[in-house]
């Protein structure tokens, strides 16, 4: 087994957290304008809707986006912008603070989070 694979971060496998904050970086950047309804009229279709498998894919990816968005913004002010530094290229102005650090803190606290809403 890979050594790296294993590497926790908060309780939370590296790789899954780093999915995460990947798939809100997607969402973030994405330029559809939502309303809240659905993209797609389901029609008539007889016997009721069902949804593709890559439609529900898709719409839990978008839920664990928004859960992602609300726990980088309930991060602290220093924290929060290390995350959108790393990952949505903003400017960290806070020069006594080290990036670095400040970035592992905050992915630890999102893990943190993350498990508690019950996120793998």
């Amino acid at each position: 087994m890979n050594a790296v694979l294993d590497v926790k971060i908060g309780g939370m496998l590296e790789t899954r957290l780093e999915f995460h904050f990947e798939n809100w970086k997607r969402w973030m950047k994405k330029d559809d304008v939502t309303d809240g309804a659905p993209g797609k009229a389901c029609g008539c279709v007889g016997g009721g809707y069902s949804q593709s498998f890559d439609d529900m894919v898709d719409s839990a990816d978008v839920r664990c986006a928004q859960i992602m968005d609300s726990i980088v913004n309930s991060l602290s002010a220093p924290q929060r912008s290390a995350v959108y530094r790393e990952y949505l290229y903003a400017v960290f102005r806070y020069e006594r603070l080290d990036f670095q650090e400040t970035l592992t803190n905050a992915k630890i606290r999102s893990a943190e989070l993350l498990i508690i809403r019950g996120i793998y």
